[in-house]
């Protein structure tokens, strides 16, 4: 991840292009890496994909150009100008002779990249093919993300109501990756509870969800707002000998064997400092 994150860090505009059969899973973790630099990043993937997770997720599509082309051959131009209203753009070109329109073509582009991520592909080779017609800027760096090749199937998606999809959604979108801690960080608001209406009790197995569909950090960490009760929070992690040991510095015993709640805090700052002080006394990495 610290690869990637520096690649995308020194490049100017970023492609991430999924496959036509893409699995949630490399779906999930391309939105995950897109959140990196969102101002420069676009993702590349099947209409019905992301139709999918389009209301979960609050989804925009991606940027595209469309391109006018004059042959300037055929017609020659001397002079561009365009005149833009609210409802109007008018191009106009001053020319000598009379515009052939045989000269003119127009067609939808994406923006040039001069980094693509490819992500789900059965190969290196099929993640080239899927790139090799798309605009470039200067000499484009690939970076192909490997994904499973060894048959297996990937995890059963959970179903999810339309609540807790909604909310899914909302805990994807709010978290953040500490490498340092190799620790997923995630901040749920009142007004996230609000919108989906839905409940804390729901953020348990939808981290669990979430865990099963993206390549995430080993450990976790939620914490939310849903009342005047302060700042509530939980640990989870694939080291069950981790969690114990942070309910046993807490002075309690863990809900199951990935999963501990913590003690409330203020408000989120106070959330996180404290945490972090608990993670460095344990040595978390």
């Amino acid at each position: 991840m610290g690869d990637l994150k520096s690649a995308i860090a020194s490049a100017s505009a970023v492609l991430i292009v999924l496959p036509d059969s893409v699995r949630d899973k490399d779906y999930l973790a391309a939105l995950q890496i897109q959140k990196i630099a969102p101002q420069k990043t676009e993702l590349i993937a099947p209409e019905a994909k992301e139709l999918e997770w389009k209301d979960t997720f609050g989804l925009e599509r991606g940027k595209r150009e469309f391109v006018i082309d004059i042959n300037t051959a055929l017609t020659p131009v001397d002079e561009l100008r365009y005149e833009k209203t609210d409802t109007t753009l008018s191009i106009y070109l001053s020319h000598k002779g009379a515009f052939n329109e045989k000269a003119l073509s127009w067609g939808e582009h994406r923006a040039p990249a001069d980094l693509f991520i490819t992500l789900g592909f059965s190969s290196e080779s099929e993640a080239k093919k899927a790139i090799e017609n798309l605009p470039r800027k200067g000499a484009a760096r690939h970076i192909w993300v490997e994904g499973d090749t060894n048959g297996h199937s990937a995890p059963a998606t959970t179903k999810l109501s339309t609540i807790s999809a909604g909310l899914l959604g909302r805990l994807v979108v709010r978290s953040r990756i500490d490498t340092d801690t190799n620790t997923l960080w995630s901040f749920i608001t009142r007004d996230d509870f609000a919108k989906t209406n839905a409940g804390p009790h729901e953020l348990p197995s939808l981290m669990a969800t979430y865990a099963s569909l993206a390549s995430l950090p080993e450990h976790a960490l939620v914490f939310w707002q849903h009342d005047d009760a302060g700042t509530q929070g939980f640990f989870r992690s694939e080291n069950a000998q981790l969690v114990n040991d942070i309910a046993r510095h807490l002075g309690k015993m863990p809900e199951n064997p990935h999963y501990v709640t913590l003690a409330s805090f203020a408000n989120f700052i106070e959330a996180e400092m404290e945490t972090r002080k608990l993670l460095r006394e344990l040595k978390v990495r």
